[in-house]
């Protein structure tokens, strides 16, 4: 159940929208660069075919990824670990750190992905599937079935 406070749900057309330029797919199976032509309940339409939502780590302008710079970087252990997304949600690993995501919206926080990426950022705009967060001045939008931790850090 939604809590009252929370955004509207379209997070993730919305933010698609914004982007109107290649986008660059962070995925298990590596990145890419596409456009996305549709949005689909359990899918993405791009212009490299139909990619399922569940395989997507995270997303932003292809030509933003150079300047996240030290705000993203991977984190070799968890990486090894090789943890996907399990396509049964009550089968998947529970998020370790601060949940929910109005506790930390709009403060700094570190997010690592199941694959190992981490990225340190602001998270802006949050549904149950997804949220967008400022990383160095750039949009990314992270799928929350691939969010391995989230911790809130001190600003520096």
């Amino acid at each position: 159940m939604p809590h009252p406070n929370d955004p509207p749900p379209a997070v993730e057309a919305d933010t698609f929208d914004r982007f109107q330029a290649p986008v660059l797919l962070v995925t298990y199976e590596g990145n890419k660069k596409v456009n996305i032509t549709g949005i689909e309940k359990f899918d993405l339409l791009t212009s490299a075919g139909t990619i399922p939502k569940i395989n997507i780590v995270f997303s932003l302008l292809a030509d933003a990824a150079d300047k996240l710079g030290a705000a993203l970087y991977m984190n070799r252990e968890i990486e090894e670990l090789e943890l996907r997304t399990h396509r049964d949600p009550k089968k998947r690993k529970k998020v370790r750190g601060v949940r929910p995501m109005r506790k930390i919206a709009g403060k700094k926080v570190k997010v690592t992905m199941r694959n190992g990426h981490v990225l340190y950022g602001t998270p802006m705009e949050y549904n149950q599937f997804n949220f967008t967060m400022q990383v160095r001045e750039q949009l990314v939008l992270v799928y929350r079935h691939a969010v391995y931790a989230v911790e809130i850090v001190e600003e520096s």
